[in-house]
């Protein structure tokens, strides 16, 4: 048996083609847009809109902007639709790879000077939803009595955002939240079940190797309560439709779904590989960021290299855990998918920070317990009342000397932070760090990129992931932050990605302070509510 003999030229030939067809598929512009009503069975399809926007941003509810011609189709199911102003009314729109999936807030019909009258229409996405969700102190308890005072957690990221969604979720959706006389309805069916309308996509958490974090939720609206978490450990949390006939089950080895469901789902897109591949490696990812010298971490691989891939596309932890580099890379050039792009240079605000304003607890108490004990020898101890509160150990100031040399005699001198009251405690500490790094020199930078150029998106990048782009002799990473879709009559359909928000890169142990200081207040409202008093000199 003969072998087969490698042809190059149809080799080529074949790669060649099969480029050509990406490409082709690349192109692709078909939209398509679909009206739901309240209880998610389809309308119809909108094909007439005259323009046609919507963005996708990380961790945060995009919108979508739409223009119809009045004689547009569907016309009654926005404006005469049989529950009136409050009727629900879901809209997607699939492009090539990607589906947006939200509800319409308004729809205007506008009349301009000329008496064409065209319908305005404006959706959320459906993250909404979690900007809808209210973390209850006790979700299991009756709202009258509401103990304990704070739902507090301590672990992996992914862990604490499920666990705070599943369980307020479990509240919502209880049984007995369905209006009366809904029972026998089909299109209630479901209602009572905690995975409907929205479910949670659980979490393994002896396998959740996301950053650790803390929380403590007292009626916090979920978006705020998860934001800090979200930012600082590089976890996106996601909003999509499970569409039954469209699309694949999202946690078969969890639940099975059977109607149309809001899901929510955590992802990790920090780039972090820890060494045991359990929850440990988000504790030994902390304290390598805790551990280190200060500086922006090195984020981008060296360039010039001709070493192994992983010595170029990744950069090893003092304990164990790998920084992966982001493999996608944009590069100025004639050819480059660049676009707009801002590259600023900020300077310093100022040289020192100032914080506090209240003195420690035991300080005070010291202080009154000695200077009442003494007036009580001669019968006067009812002359204080606390005189001498807040005056000792009550502020402090924190100096960066480097700035200062770097700035020179005329730089701008001070600033009060009010991220603390304390200056002698944690999180006094914390503020005070933070605040010398927001008023120090820094140069931020936001930059779009075109899709298909090269590279595809939903193919070789998503939102939130990390990408790198080089300009000039500057060389930077970032994650992608929002996806923003435009089509209308004038222009084709056509991607915009964006980089990077303009602000500023925050160090990794400032990050890491942040982090402890979210541990400090969960452990202080934990004291606080058996009884404890932890106001010292860590607190």
């Amino acid at each position: 048996m003969s072998e087969t003999t490698w042809d190059p030229h149809a080799e080529s030939r074949r790669m060649d083609q099969a480029y050509r067809i990406e490409q082709a598929q690349a192109r692709n512009a078909d939209v398509l847009v679909r009206y739901w009503d309240k209880f998610m069975r389809e309308v119809g399809e909108e094909h007439s809109y005259l323009s046609l926007e919507f963005t996708y941003p990380r961790n945060a509810a995009g919108g979508l902007k739409m223009i119809c011609p009045r004689d547009m189709v569907h016309f009654d199911h926005l404006f005469n639709n049989e529950d009136g102003a409050d009727a629900t009314i879901p809209i997607t729109v699939n492009t090539k790879g990607f589906r947006w999936d939200g509800y319409i807030t308004k729809a205007s019909l506008v009349r301009d000077d000329n008496g064409v009258e065209t319908v305005d229409i404006e959706a959320i996405h459906a993250w909404n939803h979690i900007s809808t969700i209210c973390c209850w102190a006790a979700p299991f308890a009756p709202i009258l009595a509401q103990f304990p005072r704070h739902m507090i957690q301590f672990g992996p990221v992914r862990t604490l955002v499920t666990t705070y969604l599943t369980a307020n979720l479990m509240r919502l959706q209880a049984p007995g939240w369905a209006p009366a006389g809904t029972i026998e309805n089909p299109d209630w069916a479901g209602a009572g079940n905690p995975l409907f309308p929205i479910a949670v996509v659980p979490v393994d958490p002896n396998t959740d190797t996301s950053r650790w974090s803390a929380a403590s939720a007292r009626f916090d609206m979920a978006d705020k309560l998860f934001l800090p978490m979200l930012e600082d450990s590089g976890v996106m949390l996601t909003a999509r439709f499970f569409l039954p006939e469209e699309d694949e089950q999202p946690a078969p080895e969890w639940f099975y779904l059977e109607r149309p469901t809001v899901v929510l789902e955590t992802v990790d897109k920090s780039g972090v590989t820890g060494p045991t591949g359990t929850l440990l490696d988000g504790i030994i990812s902390w304290f390598e960021e805790f551990l280190d010298d200060g500086t922006t971490p090195r984020r981008y691989p060296n360039l010039e290299s001709t070493t192994e891939y992983e010595a170029v596309y990744g950069q090893s932890g003092r304990f164990g855990t790998v920084q992966n580099f982001p493999w996608v890379w944009y590069f100025e050039g004639e050819y480059s998918g660049i676009g707009r792009s801002e590259v600023a240079l900020h300077k310093p605000t100022a040289t020192d920070v100032i914080i506090g304003g209240r003195s420690p607890g035991w300080v005070n108490a010291g202080i009154e317990l000695a200077i009442k004990g003494l007036l009580s020898l001669i019968g006067l101890g009812w002359l204080y009342r606390g005189q001498l509160n807040d005056v000792f150990l009550a502020w402090n100031v924190y100096r960066d000397i480097g700035r200062v040399e770097r700035s020179g005699p005329y730089a701008f001198r001070e600033l009060y932070v009010t991220g603390s009251d304390k200056a002698f405690t944690l999180d006094g500490f914390v503020a005070a760090r933070q605040g010398l790094h927001l008023t120090r020199g820094y140069t931020s930078h936001r930059v779009t990129v075109e899709d298909n150029a090269p590279y595809l998106l939903g193919r070789d990048f998503g939102l939130g992931d990390q990408i790198g782009f080089a300009m000039d002799q500057l060389i930077f990473t970032d994650y992608v932050t929002e996806l923003t879709f435009t089509d209308d009559r004038e222009t084709p359909a056509v991607w915009q990605i964006t980089i990077g928000d303009g602000s500023d890169e925050e160090d990794s142990v400032v990050k890491a302070w942040q982090r402890l200081g979210r541990v400090a207040a969960a452990i202080k409202d934990l004291a606080t509510d058996v009884g404890a008093d932890l106001d010292l000199l860590i607190f």
